[in-house]
Parts: structure tokens; sequence; C-alpha cells
């Protein structure tokens, strides 16, 4: 078939601007559709073409990385489940970070780190290895970001990779990928703090600066044009664990950041502005969301998080874990039993729109196969954005 000739002018018009999960369909059409569709450079335009929509969020067990991770779509009004969607690597790994239809992900361990940058809708993927001298005890922290308006001339790609990684004492060094040059360069910029990131590292890139939650008081935040970082102070401080529920998760939406906090008094979620300023946007009781969602188990849960166990390390019992486009997720252990050895745990994912007020239940992560809840958790925007030239 030859891609772009007259009589598939308007049908190429037409379909490159219909949303990915439609387009699925439409590859059923007619073998001339799924011609088309199927061209590496009818995917370039249609990634340049729509706008990324939140499509599902995939799951990782953070102490047994040999399981699959997880896929729960949120396409439709039935929650479906995929097991076996990042089988194509071929290693174990760690989920990063999203960005437009890619995921990025990296090996475990001590030894040399390799990036991989795929596209579970594909099942493509590149692998790259890390920055020269940075092994696992020294990485803190990735960031990831993929610019799908923008391919070079063989047709790859272009995205960017920061890793931060730890010097001596409380110094943090950045070294930066571009899939243009394909090469790491170390940033001439130091950042100091005496606190290390949280959240596995992961981090949350908008508006041309990633960010990283630190387990203090703090967000590390790096500008990848300029080269510089800085340090945001968070919108209320930390509290300690026992003195009270202090649960954060980082994320973005409209191409603001975001960070939201869950406390025994309330939910709240901030907004920083171009100024770097706080912008509180929502504030809400959990009383006051189950009021509204009765399926939303909080009282049952809280009930449930004052039995102890001796020797059985849980994580804590209600915690966000996922923002991404107004979308937050929560994760809600509303029933735990543990008689005579056996353990009986119910552990619910919400889907939580704050624009709308609307909330639904995802998924049980009993059901999933992940049942303790520590959780490396990233939202996902289908895609079909060519990782491989053709």
């Amino acid at each position: 078939m030859e891609f772009g000739s007259s009589n598939d002018d308007i049908r190429i018009e037409v379909l490159s601007r219909v949303p990915v999960k439609s387009l699925l369909t439409s590859k059923c059409v007619s073998k001339r559709w799924q011609g088309i569709i199927s061209e590496t450079s009818f995917q370039r335009l249609h990634c340049q073409r729509t706008k990324p929509v939140i499509s599902g969020f995939f799951f990782q067990d953070m102490f047994d990385e040999m399981q699959h991770v997880k896929y729960v779509s949120i396409c439709n009004d039935q929650v479906t489940v995929q097991n076996t969607i990042l089988n194509f690597i071929p290693h174990n790994f760690r989920l990063i970070a999203s960005s437009n239809g890619l995921i990025c992900c990296r090996n475990f361990g001590i030894g040399a780190q390799f990036v991989f940058i795929c596209n579970p809708l594909k099942r493509e993927f590149l692998q790259i290895k890390g920055p020269k001298g940075i092994n696992g005890r020294r990485l803190r922290g990735l960031g990831f970001v993929f610019d799908p308006l923008c391919y070079s001339l063989d047709g790859t790609p272009s995205f960017k990779i920061v890793s931060v990684s730890k010097k001596k004492g409380f110094v943090f060094s950045f070294h930066i990928y571009s899939s243009k040059v394909r090469e790491w360069r170390l940033s001439e910029e130091i950042y100091y703090d005496d606190c290390d990131l949280s959240l596995g590292g992961r981090g949350i890139f908008t508006g041309g600066v990633f960010y990283w939650l630190t387990g203090g008081n703090v967000v590390m935040a790096f500008d990848l044009e300029k080269g510089k970082s800085k340090c945001i102070d968070l919108p209320v401080p930390r509290i300690q664990r026992n003195e009270g529920l202090c649960e954060m998760c980082i994320g973005e939406s409209e191409g603001c950041f975001y960070y939201i906090l869950i406390t025994d008094a309330d939910l709240r979620v901030w907004a920083l502005n171009s100024e770097h300023r706080w912008l509180l946007k929502h504030s809400i009781s959990l009383t006051a969301i189950q009021e509204q969602h009765p399926n939303f188990l909080y009282k049952e849960g809280k009930i449930a998080s004052g039995i102890v166990v001796g020797g059985l390390i849980l994580p804590t019992w209600i915690e966000p874990i996922a923002f991404k486009d107004g979308n937050l997720l929560v994760k809600l252990r509303c029933r735990f039993n543990y008689e005579r050895g056996g353990l009986e745990v119910c552990t619910k994912i919400y889907l939580y729109n704050l624009d709308a007020g609307t909330m639904k239940e995802l998924c049980v992560l009993e059901e999933l196969g992940l049942p303790v809840g520590y959780l490396r958790t990233i939202p996902y925007c289908m895609s079909f954005a060519p990782l491989l030239s053709t």
C-alpha cells in the first residue's frame, strides 16, 4: 500500500483525529483502513493531532517485582484487567513514569542500570544503558518526558530522561539523556538536601519542569531547559506517623503540578502555579466523601485500621496513590481480619474525579493478586506512538 495516496487523503484526514480507543475498532472496518492505521507515518501523525486521554493505571507490587505488572483500564463501564501487557520486556523492571502513551521503566539491582522506554499498545521497547558510573546504590530517581509533536528525520521519537543520583553527603547530581543525540550528559547543576527522594524516586513532568517528592518537607524541582534545580516547600509540613495520618502523592493536571494529602481530618489538593506558589483546589472531609458516595467505605476502613497484628507490617490503610487530569486514585483497606493464623484482607481502589465529584470502585487488590498493598502506580494514556523507525 502506498501511504498518503490521493485516494487515502480523506480517510487519513478523518482517522488521524479519531481517539485511540475508537481507532482500535476502526481497524476492523476494512483491510484498507487496517493498512492505513498500521502505517508508522500515520501513527506519528495521529500522535500529533490527538490529545492524550487517560485510559487506565498500571500497578506493581513494590516488594515482589517478579510478578506481572497489572493494568486496569478505565475506558469502559466494565473495568478490565490485563496481567501480561508488559511481558514483552525481557527483564525484571520497576515502573517509573508515563508520558503521552509511552512508559519508562528501569531494571532493578545494585549493578549496571538500564532504562526501558516502551509502548504497551504496540508492544515495542527501547533499551538504554544508564549514565556511566551510576549504579543502583547511587541512583535515587528518574524522570521521563516524551514529545509526540517531534520526531527526528529517521523516525525515532523525541524524549528525554533525567537521572537523579546521590553523591557524598547531601549532594545530588543530574544526568540528562536526549533521544536526539542518544547519550547522557552530566548537568552542572548541584542540588543539596538532607532528605532522600520518596515514592520510589518517580518524577512528574509538567510545564517544562520535573518534580520529585522528598522524604522531608520539600519538593525537588529541575527545570529541563534551564538546567536549574529548586527546592519548593510543601504547602503544609508533614507530621510523623505516630502523630496521625499523613499520606501524600503527586501528579499532573492541565499542565500544573499537584500535591495531594490525606490526613485524619480531610483530603486536600493543591496546585503549583507558575510563580511556584501553592493554590488550594479542593478540601473535603473523608466522612463527607462517604456521605456523598456510600460505596466509599471510609468508616469501615478506619475501624479495621485499629487492628494490631504482631510482626505483620502493613501499609497505611488509606492513601492517595496516583493523580492525573483531575482523577485521583485512592487505596482503602476496608476489611482486615487475622484469626488463628488466617488472614482476610479487602483493599479497594477508588477512582475519584475531583472536578466532577464522581467516584467509582475500580478494583479490589486481592483479586489482582496484590494482597499486601505496597504499590507502584502510574497513570497511562493509550497511544500509537511508534518507537521503532521503519
